[in-house]
């Protein structure tokens, strides 16, 4: 044998052993200390973590607590999100908002900024909610408390109910988002009472179920003082009485009673005398019952507080009387009726241009946050307007002379176009306390274009034409377009400006004339003829007509032919040089389009609200969609 290779042999088998020795030890050692590692990161990672504060766990048990009342589902969801890692209280005071509905809109946004003002540090029964009591909210803003008899408000919001227990903290229920307050605020309180009274009977009794609609006090753009956003409205109860509490220094309110008024005759009642004869509100003070005293328009009254006054009662009479209507010895004289009725139409075709500038352009820093204020003001000069056309009309149908008889006619023919604007503002209309359906408008135009001369036929026919094309009649409108179209009696002229032209020096007024503000207003233009023809044409498929239409307006404006493929847009485009006659408003639903005014919303706001009054006193009457 030979040792010295079999000792190389041993030799290399010890180091193989020993190599393999300490690769399987040096693993166990990784292992080892990979495993140590890791410890060790997560020890550090655990001493890292933050616990939550004592804020945070209370409002995890207020939610927790809350997550089943879907009274406040909305504040709790926000609630939610709310950053509290910082809050140390656990001891709170929360304000949760009852959710909004589609009778109640919220002015104030719920987010979490917002839901912060509604937690104050430290929890406070109702006792504890003294009147001057100042909390801090966990944003560091001021909660004032302010109590009047019962009634508990924080940052003049009442409270609601009594107190829910969620953990160490109290919850209340509020109506609405509390605003931010610089200072404590006030709040008043307005007794209204309302009795009935009749002719012949000396005694007065409280009158039940009467809605009191009340109101802020705006301005409108003029600066002069008007009926603004709404606050509510409220009922009499069985002794004829509302308590209202509102943190306004001033408020506006009116009445209404189906069957009932607050007026007789014209005049605001103010009583009953031992005699049992009416007595009337001295509306101008100057201490006499005159014919000036009658109320002509929707009178709200007026509550206003001074200094450190913070209650007041109003007393409201009404009757179920009517007055007799006033039947003139003479008739009028007829001159005089016309220059009183130009007047008032001339002052109304003024403000509806305004308003369309402000619904169309956002004129005079309108948005449509406003927009409530605005349709109340044009609904009430519009009514106005068709109370007293109709005064009118009654008294001249005394007569069967020619003069008064055409008087009549061109009344007659001013407030079918009143009717047209407002169809197109709100989509219905009321006459003498009814609503109007449309076939019932169409049927009046009618048959008053049977007695007016040829002219005043077709601006019959622009109306028709209107109220046909926004109730979706494209046969209907076509059809009286043509007529217009087909009479050759008018064409365009879009060089100049119809603001600025009377009616006699343009071929395209079909009618208007109505001087305001240094400028005249032409409600009825040759150009809305051919938009509504090329528009009903369109949707009837009649392509080729339409595209005619079309460019006949692109033509005189010196503006290139268009093909079938623009023809909508054309249309649409072309609407736009209505601005300025009342009557481009309604093309916005029309046309599904929106307009340049800020706050504008689709398909909101392609219908006006209708104001709370008039829903009131026409059972008939519709809120439109949105409000």
């Amino acid at each position: 044998m030979n040792w010295r290779i079999f000792y190389l042999f041993l030799q290399n088998l010890l180091r193989l052993i020993l190599m393999f020795y300490l690769v399987k030890t040096m693993r166990k050692f990784y292992f080892y200390l990979i495993g140590m590692l890791l410890t060790f990161a997560a020890c550090s990672e655990e001493t890292e973590i933050t616990p939550p504060s004592k804020g945070e766990e209370e409002v995890k048990e207020i939610v927790s607590a809350l997550e089943e009342n879907d009274e406040i589902s909305d504040f709790v969801e926000v609630l939610k999100t709310v950053n509290v890692a910082d809050l140390e209280e656990d001891e709170l005071t929360v304000f949760a908002v009852r959710n909004s509905s589609a009778a109640m809109s919220r002015s104030a946004a719920l987010d979490s900024t917002s839901v912060k003002r509604h937690i104050a540090k430290g929890r406070y029964g109702k006792v504890d909610l003294t009147d001057g009591k100042v909390l801090e909210s966990i944003s560091g803003e001021s909660l004032y408390v302010t109590r009047t008899g019962e009634d508990i408000y924080i940052n003049g919001v009442v409270i609601e109910g009594e107190a829910i227990q969620a953990g160490n903290s109290y919850v209340y229920v509020v109506p609405e988002v509390m605003e931010q307050q610089s200072e404590p605020v006030n709040v008043y309180v307005t007794t209204i009472n309302v009795y009935a009274i009749n002719q012949g009977n000396s005694s007065e009794s409280p009158l039940k179920d009467v809605a009191v609609v009340v109101n802020k006090v705006g301005k409108d753009s003029l600066g002069i003082y008007t009926k603004g956003d709404s606050l509510g409205v409220w009922k009499t109860d069985e002794q004829g009485q509302v308590v209202i509490k509102h943190t306004e220094n001033q408020i506006v309110f009116n009445v209404y009673k189906a069957d009932y008024s607050d007026k007789y005759d014209k005049y605001l009642l103010a009583g009953v005398d031992n005699a049992g004869k009416f007595m009337y509100v001295d509306l101008n003070a100057d201490g006499m019952h005159t014919k000036e005293d009658k109320v002509d328009f929707e009178l709200p009254y007026y509550v206003g507080y001074e200094d450190d006054v913070k209650s007041s009662t109003k007393t409201v009479y009404m009757t179920t009387d009517i007055a007799e209507p006033e039947v003139p010895e003479e008739l009028p004289d007829a001159d005089s009726v016309r220059v009183a009725w130009k007047d008032v139409l001339t002052d109304y075709m003024r403000y509806n241009v305004e308003a369309e500038s402000k619904l169309v352009q956002g004129y005079a820093n309108f948005d449509y946050s406003q927009v409530g204020s605005l349709s109340d003001s044009l609904w009430s000069k519009a009514y106005n307007l068709v109370n007293k056309g109709n005064q009118f009309v009654d008294v001249l149908s005394n007569s069967t002379e020619e003069q008064y008889f055409e008087l009549k006619q061109n009344i007659l023919m001013d407030l079918s176009l009143v009717y047209t604007q407002l169809y197109g503002y709100y989509g219905q209309m009321v006459d003498r306390g009814s609503v109007i359906p449309e076939d019932q408008l169409i049927e009046q135009m009618e048959s008053l274009s049977m007695y007016v001369d040829e002219n005043r036929r077709y601006a019959l026919s622009v109306m028709l034409a209107k109220v046909h094309l926004l109730r979706q009649d494209w046969q209907g409108a076509a059809y009286s377009c043509e007529e217009v179209i087909a009479s050759g009696v008018y064409r365009l002229e879009p060089q100049l400006d119809h603001t600025m032209v009377s009616s006699s020096e343009s071929k395209e007024v079909i009618y208007g004339d109505f001087y305001a503000d240094g400028k005249y207003i032409h409600p009825l233009l040759y150009k809305e003829v051919l938009i509504m023809a090329a528009y009903a044409n369109f949707k009837m498929g009649t392509i080729n007509k339409a595209l005619q239409f079309v460019n006949e307006l692109l033509a005189s404006y010196g503006m290139a032919h268009t093909d079938v493929t623009l023809i909508e847009n054309k249309i649409i485009d072309l609407s736009s040089n209505l601005y300025g006659t009342g009557q481009l408003y309604p093309y916005a639903r029309l046309f599904s389009m929106k307009f340049r005014a800020d706050g504008f919303e689709t398909p909101k706001n392609w219908f006006l609200p209708v104001p709370e009054s008039a829903l009131l006193s026409c059972p008939n009457l519709r809120q439109n969609p949105g409000y």
